[in-house]
């Protein structure tokens, strides 16, 4: 069920903003050609610490949106270095600790759905199936096309023998990915433990057509439970 194959992260474009100079206002017609005593230079000395007061804006706003992007990355790092040690701590089977890791990367960004998904794989080893399904369950709210998350949440509620539940499951990530040849097989298994054995070796057939490994000796038996051996 493990959806990342390895350690890359996920990318974050950079955001550029540009803010154009605000023009200097021309001024008035009475002003063309006209000497005008402004008493000390208030006028003119008003209009510069506008100006003034309106650089220092700009510049505190560029100040405060880098230090607030700086913080936004830094985040997104902390993140990703704890979803990518937890799928190693889940390669060397130590569950516990990528659970732990894949929370602490949630923590800091509530809308990983990646990081959901893995938790809820490692939840799976563990079977601790009601878990299992509420993980893959808020990876699909946040992202509604994650095939992956459906097939995994598919597999889940097979464990717990609600084929129906499954085969709903798998046909909705078959419904974004054409091509996923695991969600076939999925789905013809759950067919299979619903004897409707026409269904499943058409769906485990179309798996092994997409290139995905099927058991020689569960195809015989689905096959001869079909009524063709061959």
């Amino acid at each position: 069920m493990d959806h990342n194959n390895g350690m890359a992260g996920r990318p974050w474009p950079a955001i550029s903003i540009y803010f154009p100079p605000r023009p200097i206002p021309p001024p008035s017609r009475g002003e063309v050609g006209t000497i005008r005593n402004r008493g000390k230079g208030g006028g003119t000395k008003n209009r510069v610490n506008k100006y003034i007061l309106i650089i220092l804006s700009i510049v505190l706003f560029f100040l405060l949106s880098y230090a607030s992007g700086q913080q936004e990355q830094t985040e997104s790092m902390e993140a990703e270095f704890y979803y990518n040690r937890g799928i190693a701590y889940g390669k060397k089977g130590q569950y516990d600790r990528a659970i732990s890791d894949f929370t602490k990367a949630i923590e800091i960004d509530p809308r990983y759905a990646e990081a959901y998904n893995n938790r809820g794989i490692a939840y799976g080893k563990k079977d601790q199936y009601d878990q299992v399904i509420s993980d893959f369950t808020k990876a699909i709210e946040i992202d509604p096309r994650y095939a992956e998350a459906y097939n995994n949440r598919g597999i889940a509620y097979g464990k717990k023998g609600q084929y129906d539940r499954a085969i709903s499951d798998y046909t909705k990530a078959l419904k974004i990915n054409p091509m996923f040849a695991g969600a076939y097989y999925n789905r013809g298994v759950a067919y299979y433990y619903k004897k409707e054995y026409d269904k499943s070796l058409e769906d485990v057939e179309k798996a092994q057509n997409l290139g995905y490994q099927t058991s020689p000796k569960f195809l015989e038996t689905l096959r001869k439970a079909s009524g063709r051996p061959n």
